[in-house]
């Protein structure tokens, strides 16, 4: 392969991933994609008087807005009800929020869609009550406005709207108490240090995912992100440095700290008097994070385990071709080109690391895997595959210029340094749709973090893919027990270029669904007109260009069979399953009715989804449960989805395969592994519905 080839492509992909997110955030609306309505529950049975409200806000893509600590900057939402009848008093409540960061600068807030319950206490319940909202939302994108709505309503007598009502539970199960069966605050103490800390010590149930602190006081204290110590017996200590505070000013301040991990949150408040400041009086280094170390790890065996994962498999086997060749006594040089190899995945998952910062920073969608959902990108990848595949059947040969040559060592065949690095930047960018074990772990603790933590995190990835590549650089024998080049040489080169163009096609068969067939056929006509080309520029037969002509036709009917194969196959699983299509709300009303529901977030360009389709809900009785006693849902994130992103973030996912089942046994969701198998998810299922499992041993 030519190595220059490959390196432009490699840039435009990225540029072409990248572009896409940017513009996403470009110059918002003149008017603020905002919309607000008024949710009108019942009376509680258990506080005569007492009716539930909820204000519900639909947040357009970049906006986002403040919750009661707004943060470095913003202001919390008003409600005046000044105006209603028959209405005494109206509690806002607010749901457990998220930190946001940009440029350094961190707000507390929420994006997408929030529900705030309202309780609302009523004089004459035998009376009509007439609601009238004046609601101010501050709220930014690329620019702040503050976005005014006049809501209203009307409570009849013993009025109860059981669907409305249901969402307004499901999102007072957000809002932080004072208990939670999940979280749980055990010791709240003010350090005496320059700047004072603000130690908290919790424990969570089921063990910890991505949580966060937010600290609380009048008047507003300036506390950041806290540093976490993870604990082994399942607590974690929180740490937060109150700048610009002064210990004198705190010992009789009360505090309110809000936990939030997912969507578990609890709070608790504390007064401080001087006896119960603790003064630091040992100079001895603070325990590190051990959380950290503990995900680092994870990382590391889930970046390994990808090497396993079909999407690699393409690339590797140009690896293995790459290798055949050598010099049984050139150690020195199967040490340089492993470990160019090893660079070029290390360097290809921090450029992706990269790109996630940037996108996070401006607001955009990031997750594991999301640049198959650009079709330039998919268009790229599958010229690579199919210009790799053509090399490889001898059909034409690029020349550099002599001086290209001899710069890079010999890049024309692909021996060089620099092809070693491009094969193992291009594995990297093939095994992203791959989710393996341990993987969707480490990427959604790093994406929920700082910027420090994902390149860590990220690092770690490559380190663990980069792991065999870098044993035979320790070990370079183990390359020379590869057989000695000949004849079968010519037989597997043929196998691995059908490989390569199986893939291809399989990359232009999703261009056809995130952007249409004729798109995708379009791309495949221009791929084979440009292979024919160079085969013809280079010499062919009268049998060969005639071959080529039939193949200018044959390759994009190929593609409008696999994309209408793909469909097929995706009509027959609809029918076989009555899945429902992705809606939040409707999965928080079918909760609420006591329903079991199993959420499957998937993609067509997700390896993992299919296998995990094929082998667990695919299952006859995973099947019979799903259409008889629940009710499955399904989310498709071929294409980009902010709803589908932001269910995934309140999880602390930022990848699929994501399966979640919820019923009345699991109000808040189980999270079933990437990997599923029949035994996982019929347990999971018996545990939502609160009965025994039935599944036998055999499965």
């Amino acid at each position: 392969m030519r190595t220059l080839t490959w390196l432009v492509a490699i840039c435009a992909t990225y540029l072409a991933w990248v572009s896409p997110g940017i513009a996403q955030v470009g110059i918002p609306p003149v008017r603020p994609d905002i919309k607000a309505d008024l949710l009108v529950g019942g009376y509680d049975s258990l506080e005569p008087g007492t009716v539930w409200l909820g204000v519900k806000v639909r947040l357009g893509p970049g906006w986002k807005t403040y919750w009661r600590s707004p943060g470095d900057s913003g202001l919390p939402s008003e409600f005046d009800w000044s105006k209603s009848s028959n209405l005494e008093t109206a509690e806002t409540l607010w749901p457990a929020p998220h930190r946001m960061e940009i440029l350094g600068v961190e707000t507390i807030g929420y994006t997408g869609e929030v529900v705030f319950p309202i309780k609302a206490r009523i004089p004459d319940p035998n009376a009509p009550a007439h609601v009238s909202l004046a609601l101010a939302l501050y709220a930014c994108s690329t620019i702040c406005v503050r976005d005014d709505h006049a809501l209203t309503g009307t409570i009849s007598p013993g009025d109860s709207r059981s669907g409305e009502q249901a969402t307004i539970d499901l999102w007072r199960k957000r809002v932080p108490g004072a208990a939670s069966d999940a979280l749980a605050i055990a010791s709240i103490r003010l350090k005496e240090a320059s700047p004072p800390e603000l130690e908290v010590v919790a424990r969570a149930t089921d063990g910890f995912r991505a949580p966060d602190l937010f600290v609380e006081s009048d008047p507003p204290v300036f506390g950041g992100k806290p540093d976490i110590v993870f604990a082994w017996d399942g607590s974690a200590t929180f740490t937060v440095r109150l700048d610009g505070e002064k210990i004198e000013d705190l010992r009789n301040r009360p505090l309110r700290v809000t936990l939030v991990d997912g969507e578990h949150a609890t709070e608790a408040s504390s007064g401080f008097s001087a006896p119960s400041v603790q003064r630091i009086v040992s100079s001895a280094p603070q325990p590190r994070d051990q959380g950290l170390w503990l995900v680092l790890g994870i990382a590391l065996l889930g970046g390994f385990i990808m090497n396993l994962m079909p999407c690699v498999f393409p690339v590797l086997s140009l690896k293995l071709l790459a290798f055949v060749g050598h010099d049984r006594g050139e150690a020195r040089s199967i040490r340089a080109g492993f470990a160019a190899s090893a660079a070029g995945i290390i360097a290809s998952f921090l450029v992706l690391a990269s790109t996630m910062v940037v996108l996070k920073g401006i607001g955009a969608t990031v997750g594991w895997g999301i640049q198959f959902q650009q079709p330039v990108f998919l268009a790229v990848m599958a010229a690579l595959l199919a210009l790799f595949a053509a090399n490889l059947l001898g059909l034409f040969e690029i020349v550099l210029p002599s001086w290209i040559a001899n710069a890079l060592g010999g890049a024309g065949r692909g021996h060089s340094l620099a092809g070693h690095f491009g094969s193992g930047f291009i594995a990297t960018l093939l095994a992203t749709p791959c989710s393996a074990p341990f993987v969707g772990t480490a990427v959604g603790f790093a994406l929920s973090r700082g910027t420090g933590e994902i390149y860590l995190v990220f690092a770690a990835l490559g380190l663990g893919m980069a792991l065999p590549y870098l044993v035979i650089v320790t070990v370079p024998r183990l390359a020379t027990l590869l057989p000695r080049p000949g004849r079968w040489m010519l037989v597997v080169k043929r196998v691995m270029a059908f490989g390569l163009l199986a893939t291809a096609l399989w990359l232009l068969s999703i261009v056809g669904t995130t952007a249409g067939l004729l798109t995708a056929a379009g791309v495949a006509l221009t791929l084979a007109t440009i292979i024919a080309a160079l085969r013809i520029r280079q010499g062919a037969s009268g049998l060969v260009k005639a071959g080529l002509s039939l193949a200018l036709i044959a390759v994009p009917a190929a593609v409008i069979g696999a994309v209408s194969l793909t469909d097929s196959d995706a009509a027959k699983v609809v029918d076989a399953v009555p899945w429902r299509r992705f809606d939040e709300p409707q999965i928080k009303a079918l909760v609420g009715q006591g329903r079991t529901v199993l959420v499957d977030i998937t993609a067509a360009w997700c390896v993992t989804c299919k296998v995990n389709k094929a082998l667990a809900l695919g299952d006859d009785e995973v099947k019979r449960r799903l259409s008889a006693d629940v009710v499955p849902i399904q989310g498709d994130w071929t294409k980009p989805d902010e709803r589908i992103a932001a269910y995934l973030q309140s999880f602390g996912r930022y990848g699929i395969p994501f399966d979640v089942v919820y019923g009345p046994g699991a109000p808040q969701g189980i999270v079933l592994p990437e990997l599923l198998t029949t035994r996982a998810v019929v347990e999971a299922l018996d545990k939502a519905a609160a009965r025994q499992t039935t599944l036998s041993s055999s499965n």
